[in-house]
């Protein structure tokens, strides 16, 4: 008996884990004379939701009715003795009871009756199948803390209504109950205010290096919509309008908010600039209080996120205003912080006030701790735990959101050279699995309630389609939905896996993009690999997947020959390789070229040190040059190229734009096969284009390149553009080249001839 429970158990695909649950014998069987009821009105909408979805995948018509039995009844039972949003569910062959102190509960327990059925009953159109079976359960649960947040960013890449309801939908089913809507910052203002039309007028829009324009923003009756569409799923909206840095956008549109009050120009860079909002002038606290009341009045929710983080301040030590704010408040450097860091602090305790007219609490980036707490501030802690830790035993309520443990969803998920360009960093899914919000310290210090949550965070400077924030959310979200709610006794990464498939063939249905692991390298992943002899090659993944490849130029399916052991080659080759999950969905599929050669001789360098050469000039690619004119300049390291110009954080248009090629000799010490990294916009190595990165967002270079070489001398020639590509400037690049021995994981400089 106890086999058979394991295996039934098996079955359970449930996200986030149940605190209990027992599994039964039998199948409840979902037909086209099943119907709902509920206990009174409040129950009701819940009913109908889930009504309307289950019709539209079974095509049953599943009538709702107040009274009479029903074959699923929705209880609500405030004396039942759960938790807040907590509920019992019980499938029977007969019958589906949820019961739940409130409406939220029993929407919860709807959800997890929707994952006992087959994934398609997340279909939006009806599906052909025979049966629809969910197997017997007992489930008693609630949720672990009560902000279950995620938060997304349309102010680097616009979100529409449309895509951004799509994530309310999805998350909801798996009890994530709070969307962080970033909705200003130095890239964009994404929220109509009505008494300041320039706000969306010019600050929702910007021009990028290339000459193309991105921009959007909300009216206030999208945003109305999208709030009534989120609490129809029991989800909150927490909106963020930044101060008193992160906004370049705002005083674009209005440039006396700032202490320069003088026009800016576009800000299309991912950084902090340090044109900020001026705490001295009280003209930019009318313009907050205003905003602050057309945005308290279209979210209901209790918080209000004010950002705080990042703000630089070197313009308030020079600006007559602000320091005469000091002066005025008495605020003095000592070891609690610095002058300028208190008037944040000033300025933060007056925008609570602010709030607080208009029914309002704080919550902002653990930064506002900087030159002390606003009274009754909540404070998200991203740099780590400290802020939080700090904030929780000054009896202030936190939400975790540490960004190096796993809580921020635009860093790598998998091998940085073969996945889409990101932030950097690296964040697997048993990484954010394994994230427990609440510090030992603060359970040895009976402050662990002050936790009021954990959230994920996906910011979208490198998210440059709907597609692309998607595949970088999920499946990592879930795992955020399961430390967020389930007893930390119940986690198991190892199951967690196993659900995951379900959960992923159900945002199939919900058309969400989402992350497969590929296939990685072990010691280092390239696509260009070069032989003497014999190439081996050996393939992992993030977490266990099965993976199949096919070497005859064909596309690989879920049927092509399964990759079980390392692969060599003796000869020329082009592998197509690719994972595959449980239900056969492939990850994207990796090609590549495996190419047998002799290594390139040795030369006599024609002389010793690096010459170099500075085109001026907006360019793109190394082909936008041809017609360039070209000038030397002195450069005692390949990492000159790309010091030729002062790197400027605001990015004003006097910045000079140029392009700039080197040439020199490096040296091996023994022959064999060597793979070069760089984020050079193209490496030659022996007159040889190794590394092309021509076109694309040098963020992380991706396109290393094998080449085996003799031991002696050899020529390298580089070509560095610098630009503004998808936001990055290459200014920030190190534009320098690394060798490493294909056999070793380590890679350093190349040896320059001096």
């Amino acid at each position: 008996m106890k086999l058979i429970a394991i295996l039934a158990a098996a079955l359970i695909n449930i996200i986030p884990s149940p605190v209990e649950m027992q599994v039964k014998d039998g199948c409840f069987k979902l037909g086209p004379e099943t119907s709902f009821c509920v206990s009174d009105s409040q129950a009701l909408g819940v009913a109908e939701f889930m009504s309307s979805k289950l019709s539209a995948s079974t095509g049953f018509r599943l009538p709702v009715s107040e009274c009479g039995k029903g074959d699923i009844a929705l209880v609500l039972d405030p004396e039942s003795g759960l938790p807040r949003e907590g509920y019992t569910l019980e499938v029977t062959k007969d019958r589906v009871v949820a019961t739940a102190p409130d409406a939220a509960g029993l929407f919860y327990a709807m959800q997890s009756f929707l994952q006992l059925l087959p994934p398609c009953a997340d279909s939006r159109v009806k599906v052909d199948l025979k049966t629809w079976t969910a197997p017997c359960v007992s489930i008693r649960d609630y949720p672990r803390f009560g902000w279950r947040g995620f938060h997304v960013d349309p102010c680097r890449h616009f979100m529409t209504v449309e895509e951004t309801k799509r994530q309310i939908d999805m998350l909801s089913e798996y009890k994530v109950n709070v969307m962080h809507w970033h909705l200003t910052d130095d890239q964009g203002w994404r929220i109509e205010i009505k008494k300041y039309p320039r706000l969306t007028e010019v600050g929702g829009w910007r021009t990028e290096f290339d000459g193309s324009v991105h921009g959007g923003f909300y009216t206030q009756e999208e945003i109305r919509d999208v709030v009534a569409y989120a609490a129809e799923r029991f989800v909150t909206i927490v909106p963020e309008i930044e101060m008193p840095g992160h906004s370049f956008a705002a005083i674009r549109a209005y440039p006396w908010l700032s202490c320069l009050n003088v026009p800016v120009w576009d800000f299309g860079v991912w950084g902090s600039p340090d044109i900020v909002l001026c705490p001295g002038s009280e003209r930019v606290f009318r313009f907050l209080d205003d905003v602050a009341a057309e945005v308290s009045a279209l979210f209901p929710g209790e918080y209000f996120h004010i950002g705080g983080d990042e703000c630089q301040k070197t313009k308030w030590k020079e600006c007559d205003a602000c320091q005469a704010r000091i002066r005025q408040e008495g605020l003095v450097s000592d070891e609690e912080g610095t002058a300028e860091e208190k008037l944040q602090s000033y300025a933060v305790k007056r925008m609570e006030g602010i709030l607080a007219k208009y029914g309002k609490k704080l919550i902002g980036w653990d930064e506002i701790l900087e030159g002390g707490l606003s009274p009754n501030a909540a404070v998200m802690s991203w740099r780590g735990e400290k802020g939080g830790i700090k904030s929780a035993l000054a009896g202030h309520c936190v939400v975790m959101t540490p960004s190096h443990d796993g809580l921020y969803l635009d860093h790598f998920q998998g091998d940085p050279k073969v996945e889409p360009v990101s932030i950097g960093n690296y964040t697997t899914l048993e990484k954010i699995y394994g994230y427990n919000p609440v510090p030992e310290v603060l359970v040895q210090n009976g402050k662990a309630e002050y936790v009021i949550g954990v959230q994920a965070n996906t910011w979208s400077e490198y998210l440059y389609s709907i597609a692309q924030r998607e595949y970088m959310m999920y499946p990592r979200i879930f795992a955020l939905a399961e430390i967020a709610w389930t007893p930390l006794e119940n986690k198991d990464f190892k199951d967690f896996c196993r659900r995951v498939d379900d959960a992923c063939q159900r945002a199939d249905y919900h058309g969400i993009n989402y992350h497969i692991p590929l296939p990685e390298q072990v010691g280092g992943s390239y696509d260009n690999v070069v032989f003497t002899d014999k190439a081996v090659l050996e393939f992992k993944t993030t977490r266990p997947m099965r993976m199949v490849y096919t070497l005859d130029g064909s596309v690989p399916t879920a049927s092509s020959k399964q990759y079980r052991k390392a692969l060599e080659f003796t000869s020329d080759a082009t592998l197509r390789i690719a994972s595959v999950t449980t239900y056969g969905k492939l990850s994207p599929v990796r090609t590549i070229t495996i190419r047998k050669t002799l290594p390139a001789k040795a030369v006599t360098p024609s002389f010793t040190g690096i010459r170099a050469r500075r085109a001026d000039g907006r360019f793109i690619t190394p082909q936008d040059c041809k017609d360039a004119v070209w000038y030397e300049v002195k450069a005692g390291t390949l990492r000159d190229l790309s010091n030729l110009e002062k790197l400027d954080k605001n990015m004003p248009p006097s910045v000079r734009f140029y392009a700039s090629k080197a040439e020199a000799y490096f040296s091996v010490p023994e022959t064999g096969v060597y793979v070069f990294s760089s984020d050079c916009d193209q490496v030659f190595i022996d007159g040889a284009l190794v590394i092309d990165n021509s076109g694309e967002v040098k963020r992380f270079s991706r396109h290393d390149g094998g080449v085996a070489l003799e031991k002696g001398c050899h020529s390298v020639e580089v070509v560095f553009i610098s630009n503004v590509i998808g936001g990055w400037t290459s200014l920030r690049n190190k534009s320098e080249v690394y060798i490493r021995p294909v056999s070793s994981e380590k890679s350093q400089l190349i040896s320059i001839v001096k």
